[in-house]
């Protein structure tokens, strides 16, 4: 990884992008369960369009990451962002200290801002 100065900032917008795909799995969860508990009807004019914009979201969000080279940093963030794991969890499967993880995850969050400048 070039060393190339990443601000706080990025680091924060690329953490809240993405987070996006925990929200949007949570909206469609939620969907599903109106429907299936509240009566809803499963007819497509009835789909809201926000619904089709959360799928595509996570499916940007998801090869985004997968997009990522190699490293235990694109581990980390898959299994925390997509895999809704905590950090402490992502560090255990990675056989790493608490610590490491979450410096593991800024890395991570480092490389994610340098792979999306290109």
């Amino acid at each position: 990884m070039e060393n190339s100065s990443v601000s706080q900032e990025e680091i924060r917008e690329m953490d809240n992008y993405l987070k996006g795909y925990r929200l949007n799995q949570r909206l469609l969860r939620m969907d599903r369960y109106e429907r299936a508990y509240l009566g809803g009807e499963d007819n497509e004019d009835d789909v809201p369009g926000e619904l089709p914009l959360a799928r595509a979201r996570m499916f940007e969000v998801r090869q985004f990451i997968m997009g990522m080279k190699n490293s235990d940093e694109k581990l980390l963030l898959y299994y925390h962002y997509i895999k809704g794991e905590s950090v402490e969890k992502c560090a255990e499967l990675l056989g790493i200290a608490r610590s490491s993880g979450f410096r593991l995850k800024k890395r991570g969050l480092k490389q994610a801002v340098e792979h999306r400048r290109r």
